[in-house]
């Protein structure tokens, strides 16, 4: 086959051979696999398991980046449910202390020991 380089089906010396070091990582079995597939062809044998592993292996990785991309999105409508209560809380905290200022400054105006003007001209 001229896409890999490969003339011959046993040809080891442009073929690496299957060794676990190159096998760690999910790309290098990928690799591997398609040469496998490549070879399996070219000899005439029956590359459905190939095939249904490179399928596997495909769809596991196209299911890790969705999942992936759900964490994330997970993680920002979080960050923004927390940062909207914060939001609602503080102004809940400043209504209240609003409020409170404006009732003790009517209760200071109420208080028995301090009559208005107005009134005390009334009163006399």
């Amino acid at each position: 086959m001229t896409l890999l380089g490969i003339d011959r089906p046993l040809d080891t010396t442009q073929v690496k051979l299957w060794d676990e070091r190159d096998l760690s990582n999910c790309d290098r079995r990928r690799e591997h696999l398609e040469i496998l597939l490549c070879q399996k062809v070219q000899k005439g044998e029956d590359p459905a398991l190939c095939e249904k592993v490179l399928d596997y292996l495909y769809l596991s990785a196209f299911q890790q980046k969705l999942n992936r991309i759900t964490v994330q999105k997970e993680k920002e409508r979080s960050v923004f449910a927390s940062l909207q209560q914060v939001i609602i809380t503080s102004f809940a905290i400043l209504g209240m202390f609003a409020f409170l200022a404006a009732a003790s400054n009517k209760s200071v105006v109420r208080s028995p020991g301090v009559i208005p003007p107005a009134i005390e001209q009334q009163v006399n």
